[in-house]
């Protein structure tokens, strides 16, 4: 899993780093989906778009979305949980044992709501988990809170 910042605790409350950390916008970040869903790709895009993401990445299985993390370098992944071929889990373990992505934030997604679900994605190394479907509210504050944890740097949203 991400490790946070050496001055981070575990518990941020939200909003609580209005202290005149580094910072970057959202076009700066690239982000990789991964689900085999097309429409849902496309949600996700739109979402992120959306937030004022310009550098957006999918894959349409989680070995693809793989090689695409490890040529991309990605901020963030956000990958379906159920896929055929590379299942989402496998993805998160292979991403989290590729010390190049140690600060990736990755979301995963599910419309599985199951506490042994998200508990095991959790322990393979998702930072998170987001049942489908979503709200891109929901979306932007992970985003911003996650990254702000493992980069120590806040996201200056477009207004």
């Amino acid at each position: 899993m991400t490790m946070p910042c050496e001055d981070e605790g575990l518990a941020l409350p939200p909003r609580s780093w209005d202290d005149g950390s580094a910072s970057v916008t959202p076009d700066q970040l690239k982000a990789v989906i991964v689900d085999d869903d097309e429409m849902m790709r496309r949600l996700v895009r739109s979402a992120l778009t959306g937030l004022g993401f310009t550098q957006i990445h999918a894959a349409e299985h989680g070995a693809a979305g793989l090689a695409l993390a490890e040529r991309e370098m990605p901020d963030i992944i956000i990958a379906d949980y159920n896929m055929p071929g590379m299942h989402g889990l496998d993805l998160v373990k292979a991403v989290r044992e590729k010390e190049a992505l140690d600060r990736t934030v990755i979301i995963m997604l599910s419309a599985a709501d199951e506490h042994d679900v998200i508990e095991g994605a959790r322990v393979l190394g998702a930072d998170t988990f987001m049942v489908k479907p979503f709200e891109r509210a929901d979306l932007k504050r992970l985003i911003e809170t996650l990254y702000h944890r493992f980069n120590c740097a806040t996201i200056k949203w477009p207004a």
